[in-house]
């Protein structure tokens, strides 16, 4: 079986997508600019620091990279703690890991403040541990966050399953080594022997982790 879970949060186990497009519309419209379904959709998956490096590009630079990305934490903050929506099954799933004795971590690319706001309302998660951007030098699409999570759990990413959802998380996830879940809305995945795709948590069970746990297995020993 898997040594342990790792979760993305935004649009993977929480459903945060529409605050996040409804707050950078809202910001945007405020700055002069039209925010469009296709200006999200290239800052689907963060990292902040690039979507408000792009919205800082779309004004011609009136407004800093920095200072959007104050202005769009703050509202985020608002929002998530005004209360959070979780995607259909992803707290019943985890329950479901958590039977299973695997120790779990959610691994965001958000900063850490808005983390914290969504775990403030999470009651009765399994989380052991979190990772947020800034809490080390990089984070995704570099493979960094997870690797630190495994290090944080004492597990072999190797042996570790991710669930993620967007391209960004997607890059991260496979470079680190870990055995990776796609749940993509907006984008299309193609699998691999060590790369799954799947309709969302409300259609999983623990046989699938099992089933998963016996590819990562033999894909492991293919290449050992």
């Amino acid at each position: 079986m898997f040594e342990g879970a790792l979760f993305d949060m935004d649009g993977l186990f929480v459903d945060s997508e529409p605050d996040w497009h409804e707050a950078e519309k809202s910001m945007m419209k405020g700055h002069g600019y039209d925010w469009l379904p296709a200006d999200q959709l290239k800052c689907l998956g963060g990292p902040l620091s690039r979507v408000t490096e792009y919205m800082s590009n779309c004004l011609n630079g009136s407004k800093s990279s920095a200072e959007l990305a104050a202005e769009i934490i703050d509202e985020m903050d608002s929002r998530l703690k005004a209360g959070i929506t979780l995607m259909p099954g992803a707290l019943e799933f985890s329950k479901k890991v958590a039977s299973l004795g695997i120790p779990q971590a959610l691994v965001s690319a958000s900063p850490r403040r808005l983390v914290d706001a969504v775990l403030s309302q999470l009651k009765g998660h399994h989380f052991e541990f979190t990772v947020a951007a800034g809490d080390i030098a990089r984070t995704k699409p570099y493979p960094d966050p997870y690797l630190h999570a495994a290090k944080a759990l004492a597990i072999d990413i190797r042996r570790a399953i991710i669930f993620e959802d967007s391209p960004t998380g997607l890059a991260a996830a496979k470079a680190s080594g870990a055995f990776t879940v796609a749940i993509p809305k907006f984008i299309n995945v193609s699998e691999e022997p060590r790369l799954k795709v799947s309709k969302g948590f409300d259609t999983l069970e623990t046989s699938d982790l099992h089933s998963w746990s016996e590819i990562n297995q033999h894909e492991l020993d293919k290449s050992s």
